[in-house]
């Protein structure tokens, strides 16, 4: 099965703004890039499951090669801190649907790809505060500056085509072009 790039470009371009909307308005601390890890083993490799039925890779990386859990756990930890309860629990709450949908399965990640995306997909119907939590920050995580341990080797940006550079100088396009003195 084939997936159009462009529309998943056109998606994570679309959630772009409204992301760095929560990202500035919450509080930040300034030690994210060291914070400390707040989830486990096993829970980080529930979310990362559940990241990479977010964001999947197909022609382009997705949530999973981006490394959007180290970010999320990272976030967890300092300026998102009071989430952590919601993630502990819906992370509790998915491994105890899974284990209920499909006898000897003890987790979500554990789950084959169609197990997995009815179970998100269920949550999203029922408008879990979790899931869309999961899926703002792996979003976030896959387009964060990389030192906040996120969106490994610029994967989101490149994605983007966002261009990394030290500085920017003038002019920058067409629209500061009659602003300029000769």
């Amino acid at each position: 099965m084939m997936h159009d790039p462009l529309s998943r470009r056109h998606f994570v371009g679309a959630m772009t703004a409204s992301l760095a909307a929560t990202w500035f308005a919450g509080p930040r601390l300034p030690d994210l890039a060291t914070a400390g890890r707040v989830l486990s083993p096993f829970q980080l490799r529930e979310l990362d499951a559940i990241a990479a039925l977010v964001l999947p890779a197909d022609e382009t990386p997705g949530a999973r090669e981006a490394q959007v859990v180290h970010f999320i756990d990272r976030a967890l930890a300092s300026f998102a801190a009071e989430q952590r309860p919601l993630f502990e629990a819906g992370l509790a709450d998915l491994r105890t649907r899974a284990a209920a949908r499909h006898p000897g399965v003890a987790s979500f990640a554990d789950l084959g790809a169609a197990e997995a995306a009815a179970l998100l997909t269920e949550l999203e119907a029922e408008h879990s505060e979790f899931f869309e939590a999961a899926r703002i920050a792996t979003i976030a995580g896959f387009l964060a500056n990389p030192e906040y341990g996120g969106n490994a080797g610029k994967t989101g940006w490149r994605l983007l085509g966002f261009e990394d550079r030290f500085a920017w100088q003038a002019p920058f396009g067409w629209y500061d072009g009659e602003g300029r003195e000769e």
